[in-house]
Order: C-alpha cells, then sequence, then structure tokens
C-alpha cells in the first residue's frame, strides 16, 4: 500500500517519536538499576577469583615445604655418603698405588712370585682372598660414588622446585592484589551512604548483632568444640595463608579449629574436601565443613539454622554468613 503525501510526514514524526520513547525507557531501566546490588554481584564474582588464588596459593605453599624438608634430608644424605666415601678412599688410593708401581705386572702375579712350591700353593688362598677383597672394595667405591651422583642430582631438581614454588607464590599474591585494587574501585565508585550500607552487610557489629545460640541437636560434642573455636574468631583479620592465632584465611581457619579436637588437616580447602564423609545439605548439623566453588577453593564452617562462619577474604574478614549459591558440597569429621 501506498501512502499519500499528506500522510508519510505524520508516518515519519510517529517513528521517530517510538524510537525516543524506546531509547529513554532504555535509559530509565538503566537509571533504576541498583549501584549497590551491581557492586555486590561484580565483589562476589571476584570473591570467587581470589578463593581459587588462595586455594592455589596454599597448595603452592606445601609443596614449596615438601621441597624443603626434602632439601634438608637430601643435604644430610650427601653429607653422610660423602662420609662414607672419604672412609673409603685410602683403600682405592691404595689398590691404584698398587696398579701403577706393578709396572705392567699383574697384581695377583705379584702375590705369585714364590720361588718354592711350597711357597705357591700356601698363597693361592691368600690371593684369591685378596683379589675378591679388591674387586669388592673397588665395586663398592664406584657404587657410592654413584649414589653420591644421583642424591646431588636429586638435590638440583628439588632446588629447581623450590625457586619456582616462590615464584608461582609470588605471582599469586600479585594477582590477588589485583583483585582486591577491582574490588577497592568498585567500592570507591559507590555514594558514601551506599558504601555504608555495604560495609555494614560486611562486617556486622557483635555489639549489633550478637553471637547465635547455637542448638547442638544431634552434633557430637567435638563438633560443638569446632563451632565454639569458631565463633571466637568471628570479627578477626583475613590474611593469605595463615592459620591463627589473631588471622586466618578459609581453610586455615578450619585447620585451627579441627585442631582443636585432635584433627590434622592439609592448609587448603581442596585437600580438606577428602576429610570425613559427604553428608547432604538437608541434614547439616553445627561442626560441618562446607565446601563452595567449582573446583572447590573455598570453605567454611557451618553453625546450623542455614549459617556459617567464613574467613571469606581481606574485604569482609571472619564473619557469619548464610549458605551462598555457590556451595559444593559438605563433609563431617567428627
Amino acid at each position: 500500500m501506498r501512502l499519500s503525501r499528506a500522510l508519510r510526514p505524520i508516518v515519519a514524526s510517529l517513528v521517530a517519536s517510538a524510537a525516543v520513547f524506546s531509547l529513554a525507557l532504555l535509559g530509565g531501566q538503566q537509571a533504576f538499576a541498583d549501584p549497590l546490588s551491581d557492586a555486590q554481584k561484580k565483589l562476589a564474582k571476584l570473591d570467587a577469583q581470589t578463593s581459587a588464588l588462595e586455594d592455589a596459593y596454599n597448595a603452592s605453599k606445601q609443596r614449596l615445604s615438601d621441597a624443603q624438608n626434602q632439601q634438608s634430608q637430601l643435604s644430610s644424605d650427601i653429607a653422610a655418603q660423602q662420609s662414607e666415601l672419604d672412609a673409603l678412599r685410602p683403600s682405592i688410593v691404595w689398590i691404584v698405588t698398587m696398579q701403577r708401581q706393578s709396572t705392567g705386572i699383574n697384581m695377583t702375579a705379584t702375590f705369585l712370585l714364590d720361588d718354592t712350591e711350597e711357597g705357591f700353593l700356601s698363597q693361592m688362598s691368600t690371593v684369591a682372598t685378596v683379589t675378591n677383597v679388591i674387586d669388592e672394595q673397588v665395586a663398592r667405591y664406584v657404587s657410592e660414588q654413584q649414589r653420591l651422583a644421583d642424591l646431588q642430582s636429586s638435590l638440583g631438581g628439588t632446588l629447581d622446585t623450590i625457586k619456582a614454588e616462590v615464584a608461582t607464590q609470588k605471582s599469586l599474591l600479585a594477582d590477588a592484589q589485583q583483585k582486591q585494587n577491582q574490588q577497592q574501585a568498585i567500592i570507591n565508585r559507590l555514594t558514601a551512604q551506599q558504601q555504608a550500607a555495604l560495609a555494614a552487610q560486611n562486617n556486622p557489629n557483635p555489639k549489633v548483632d550478637p553471637v547465635p545460640v547455637i542448638d547442638q541437636g544431634q552434633a557430637s560434642d567435638r563438633a560443638m568444640i569446632v563451632v565454639a573455636y569458631a565463633l571466637k574468631q568471628v570479627g578477626k583479620r583475613y590474611v593469605w595463608g595463615t592459620a591463627g592465632p589473631n588471622t586466618f584465611d578459609c581453610s586455615g581457619l578450619a585447620m585451627a579449629a579441627y585442631a582443636k579436637v585432635g584433627i590434622a588437616l592439609p592448609h587448603g580447602a581442596r585437600p580438606q574436601a577428602n576429610y570425613g564423609k559427604k553428608v547432604a545439605r538437608n541434614a547439616l548439623l553445627p561442626g560441618d565443613l562446607l565446601f563452595f566453588y567449582s573446583p572447590i577453593s573455598h570453605v567454611t564452617i557451618y553453625i546450623g539454622n542455614g549459617k556459617m562462619v567464613s574467613a571469606s577474604g581481606v574485604r569482609t574478614g571472619i564473619r557469619i554468613e548464610s549458605i551462598g549459591p555457590s556451595f559444593n558440597t559438605a563433609r563431617r569429621l567428627v
């Protein structure tokens, strides 16, 4: 259908008005977006990324500790091996000297140069014994030298591992600092009122928000010792790679709490997830360990009623939180 010339300006005006209205509507939606809620989502995403860095850092720390222990053991073994070789050296020097002084005559023959038949026969057994002793000494010396070389080679590899882990930790710390800087930039874009609201959510005041009364229910007495310890740490600072008594990271808090009941946990959320038995989310009891993200990189201590004690990060410290959507699995150790 062809529009008349009279209608064309009217239609064009209506189309333009519709476009302007659409743009205004979109702009209005953006204008009405909640900056605080948007900031919280971005901060939570950075928290997850930082948790992964923390777990990688703790894994590197464990590898570094293992390598340093191995370095100490290898150094001790090398010193002992060198002493063993030093003790064998005089006999080897004597053997080499005898060979050089024989001026081409076989060493065994020098023991048989006796003019009498009786002397020759009497030395036959002695020659055999001496030859065996010489062969054994030389073979032992060669074997001990090889063992020393193997130990030194292992030490070289261990030192390379130590160097690599130190570099890894330095890189992870730099990445974590970058994440913290990004979080601070997000916070800085909020108004003073929004920042205050965010701070109140992240760092509840114990005087205003008292520690909840925990219902033991079916939880064991040992589990309640774990819970009591965790609750006492609320409000303390989060520091990477620490396990108390004044600062903690997430797995460090679990380590320290379970140490109170005689359970030694590794420093890392992922290896801790291999301890105890799996528990369904609808069957949680106080003291259970809760693990988050996939792959696992964060751990908290459940205290009941959907709440947990969490060392979430530098920004929030150690606080009581509700179980979040990134829950992965739970384990019961006591």
